[in-house]
């Protein structure tokens, strides 16, 4: 559970830290967060753990844009398959970590969406993550943009709570 609040962390503070506007911001963007460094360029496959690269290429076909990169506690995959953005971190054995979908707000589950369109009437939906790790329930990561605010919303077994307020000031 720690491994995944600290993503979920990493994940929002990377997210805030774009110096432009979030709402008009392409999907493409993604800063390569790491917990140490940032990463560098991308690594080729040949240089990554033999098991990862296995669990991937077994995991996943017909991917687009596959880029790996080497981080200090592992490795991390960046790709886009049926059009959605996806990001896989592995351990450097090989383990797999999390997989972090980036989703559009249709693919919200229903009672999350009308949760967060009933209690946040004033917020637009900027950016959803979909966060799957082994042995925890998919975890959804919501920033919301207020006229005076960002927040960001974690759902996870049918709870929410407010991750983070920041005031645009």
């Amino acid at each position: 559970m720690k491994k995944i609040l600290s993503a979920v962390m990493l994940i929002t503070m990377g997210h805030f830290a774009l110096p432009q506007n979030l709402k008009n911001s392409p999907i493409t963007v993604n800063p390569e967060v790491s917990t140490a460094t940032e990463a560098s360029s991308a690594t080729n496959p040949s240089y990554v753990n033999t098991k990862a690269v296995r669990n991937f290429k077994k995991t996943f076909k017909g991917v687009d844009s596959e880029k790996w990169y080497e981080m200090p506690d592992g490795y991390r995959v960046n790709f886009t398959l049926n059009g959605v953005r996806h990001r896989l971190d592995y351990d450097k054995k090989g383990n797999w970590r999390y997989t972090i979908r980036y989703i559009s707000e249709k693919n919200l589950p229903t009672d999350v969406r009308r949760y967060v369109a009933s209690n946040y009437l004033d917020y637009s939906v900027t950016t959803i993550e979909e966060i799957q790790s082994p042995r925890n329930p998919i975890t959804f990561v919501i920033h919301l943009e207020g006229s005076k605010n960002f927040i960001n919303l974690r759902v996870s077994d049918n709870e929410v709570s407010e991750l983070q307020k920041i005031n645009k000031s």
